[in-house]
């Protein structure tokens, strides 16, 4: 048989193999913020390789018969990405720090954030013995109970990412830094920040939620669906285990 004609019968051969509804679905498009750092993602060369929005969209991919896929963008297009369709979900968020026309899942990934302060300086009895000190913080993103607790003084020191802050309270450049809970711990497991620190002072603990765009397919009851049996059935809690 010539070999152009088997190239087009193993095709034939593996769409039959689908079923006729994994045929006509739509990939899961995931969006990612492209600064986003482990445990929540490793980005190479535009590529979600690993991390929680990685396994997460492996899991609902499969819950809701749908090949993921991944989305890497600068976190200033996310919304409006999301909201003219180019992608279906973007998860871990909450809505006061995404406005737009979403539709929001239930609450599901637990998540905290912590200021810190470095062991060799005084430690911060509250959020308002703060006040005057400069806070190491990521560029775009917000901190609304930070800024509810400490009023809107210049009290930012602004990053490029979550690494760079760290870098930042590291160096002496800031006493103190707003990270999460989340982010600062696998650093630490891995070796990769061993500055010595006080106990932390906790700012807010919340579980994060899915955004899913108005022009997705996805229909939030079944998005909800899926994170419920993800959740009940011990799949979240074993997908993050592997990054604590």
């Amino acid at each position: 048989m010539p070999r152009a004609s088997l190239f087009h019968l193993s095709l034939c051969c593996a769409a039959l193999a689908l079923s006729p509804a994994a045929r006509a679905a739509a990939p899961l498009v995931m969006l990612v913020d492209h600064s986003e750092e482990m445990p929540s993602a490793r980005i190479e060369r535009g590529q979600v390789q690993e991390g929680i929005s990685h396994d997460l969209a492996q899991l609902l991919g499969e819950r809701l018969g749908r090949e993921p896929r991944f989305l890497v963008l600068p976190r200033r297009r996310v919304a409006q990405a999301l909201a003219s369709g180019e992608a279906d979900l973007l998860c871990d968020y909450l809505p006061a720090w995404l406005p737009g026309p979403f539709a929001w899942s239930r609450p599901f990934l637990p998540g905290a954030y912590w200021v810190v302060t470095r062991r060799e300086r005084e430690a911060p009895a509250s959020l308002a013995a703060l006040a005057g000190q400069r806070v190491g913080t990521v560029r775009g993103y917000a901190y609304p109970e930070l800024q509810a607790r400490m009023g809107a003084a210049n009290w930012r020191e602004d990053a490029p990412n979550a690494d760079a802050s760290l870098r930042m309270l590291a160096l002496g450049r800031v006493d103190h830094a707003a990270v999460s809970q989340r982010f600062l711990q696998y650093q630490q497991r891995i070796g990769s920040f061993t500055v010595p620190l006080h106990a932390p002072l906790p700012v807010s603990s919340y579980q994060t939620q899915c955004a899913l765009s108005p022009r997705s397919s996805v229909r939030l009851a079944a998005l909800n669906q899926a994170l419920g049996e993800i959740v009940s059935d011990g799949s979240l809690e074993r997908m993050l285990q592997r990054y604590r």
